[in-house]
């Protein structure tokens, strides 16, 4: 997981698979930004091939805790297979997704 910072903006790359492990290494990152004061996160999954259900509750449950610090979660890059086990879960409508990293950063620098 690469983590870079844009501005107010906080862009955590995550790649390979987010299951037991992934999901731990995930955990401590938005965990971290949130200890950090960053409060706008942008989980790039572009290089992501699997998400488990606890990696969309461990999404879940960070976008909660930042909404009520004043702050959010964007997703770019979703591939066919996440869109699927959002939809699946019922939690497309929690996030905003983009196609690329450069618009849901753009998002929040427009509502800045």
């Amino acid at each position: 997981m690469d983590r870079a910072e844009v501005g107010s903006v906080t862009v955590l790359r995550l790649e390979g698979d987010l299951d037991e492990n992934g999901v731990d290494e995930l955990r401590g990152a938005l965990y971290g930004c949130i200890t950090d004061g960053r409060l706008k996160i942008v989980l790039a999954l572009n290089e992501v091939r699997f998400i488990s259900y606890m990696g969309v509750g461990v999404m879940v449950e960070r976008l909660r805790k930042l909404r009520s610090l004043g702050g959010d979660i964007k997703l770019s890059g979703v591939n066919l297979y996440a869109q699927r086990l959002f939809r699946m879960v019922g939690v497309t409508s929690l996030f905003d997704a983009y196609e690329c990293e450069t618009q849901a950063i753009g998002v929040y620098q427009e509502a800045a």
